[in-house]
């Protein structure tokens, strides 16, 4: 099992980003993580989010590296790998990355939000990207051999468990096996089966730091 985070082996910068949100009223409260909650129906947020980044690096990875939010920010081509492997009830948020040359057209004030200004040439944009939102989760944490410091996760006081501490990571596979994407009540992060993983790389999916959870 493994979880994923964007590779930013390609930036040299403390603070740099492949992709800045252009933000907008209330947007450190969308987390995307809740599958309850349909934001765009249910809050007053944008039906297309918007970013300021680093076009040539979104033109040739699949994962972006973004701020200030750790949304999943994916290529619509990683999504159709995902699902090729099999099937996940998911939600696509669409996004619109503008070019860093027109920041200062865009993106003003503070907070740092969306100018009038209409940006028509394609060159100035990608729209490859989108955020993904899975619309289930999977209750399948093993909390009696699922060991946090050596303490099983069910006495150990937790309620959630970040990345890499748990050791070991007990899940209890469901009826039918785990979807490629899942996400577990108890877990703060999606989960990739190794099917997923190699799909990707088969793809030649780009940009991608697979971390496996001991």
């Amino acid at each position: 099992m493994y979880a994923l985070t964007a590779d930013t082996s390609h930036i040299e910068e403390e603070g740099v980003h492949d992709a800045k949100l252009i933000e907008f009223e209330g947007f450190e409260d969308v987390s995307f993580f809740d599958p309850g909650i349909d934001y765009q129906r249910q809050q007053d947020v944008p039906r297309v989010f918007e970013f300021v980044g680093n076009l040539e690096s979104a033109a040739r990875l699949d994962h972006l590296f973004t701020a200030p939010m750790g949304w999943l920010l994916i290529s619509r081509r990683m999504v159709r790998v995902l699902e090729a492997v099999g099937p996940f009830p998911h939600r696509l948020i669409p996004t619109v990355i503008y070019s860093e040359r027109i920041e200062h057209l865009v993106r003003k004030g503070y907070p740092r939000k969306r100018t009038w200004y209409s940006v028509t040439d394609p060159a100035l944009k990608n729209e490859d990207f989108v955020i993904l939102q899975l619309l289930e989760r999977t209750d399948c944490l093993d909390r009696e051999r699922t060991l946090v410091k050596g303490v099983p996760f069910d006495q150990c006081g937790e309620e959630f468990l970040g990345q890499e501490e748990a050791e070991p990571l007990v899940l209890r596979p469901p009826p039918g096996g785990f979807p490629p994407v899942f996400s577990v009540p108890e877990l703060v992060f999606y989960c990739y089966t190794e099917e997923a993983r190699q799909a990707c790389e088969q793809a030649g999916l780009k940009g991608l730091w697979w971390r496996p959870q001991p």
